[in-house]
């Protein structure tokens, strides 16, 4: 659950302006998501479940990265890195277990997401992102360059 109190500016208060911010990075992303949003909710956002909304994400994103179609990743991931500098743990969370769980989850073989994303990580993201392949396959991957 995310608190409503905090003083980040991205928090459950903002939590809106975190979606906003991440699918302005691509106007496809942004349609396929507002369109998701409709489908999902019926216009009732008030149950919204944001892990479910963020797997969204993530699965349109890996879509696009197996698909070579990669221009709006590094400015998604500046956005991103924009919202864990200044952020409340849930919204990390969201964007660490969501999305960069998401992303790691779905790729497949197909993507290296061990190494495959750090031209795009920047330093907090790609604290976050090595921390959540530790949390869940040790640390041995790191010896392994690729």
């Amino acid at each position: 659950m995310i608190s409503e109190s905090s003083n980040t500016t991205f928090n459950k208060k903002e939590i809106d302006s975190v979606f906003s911010l991440i699918t302005s990075t691509d106007n496809q992303l942004k349609e396929y998501f507002d369109k998701y949003l409709l489908e999902e909710y019926s216009n009732d956002v008030s149950s919204r479940l944001y892990y479910i909304d963020i797997s969204e994400i993530s699965r349109f994103i890996v879509n696009k990265i197996k698909s070579k179609q990669v221009d709006f990743v590094n400015d998604l991931f500046i956005k991103v890195e924009h919202i864990l500098s200044d952020c409340d743990k849930e919204v990390e969370d969201l964007i660490v277990v969501g999305l960069f769980e998401g992303i790691q989850n779905t790729g497949g073989s197909e993507i290296d997401y061990y190494h495959g994303f750090d031209k795009w990580l920047l330093p907090i993201s790609k604290v976050k992102w090595d921390n959540l392949i530790d949390t869940w396959e040790g640390t041995d991957w790191r010896k392994i360059k690729q």
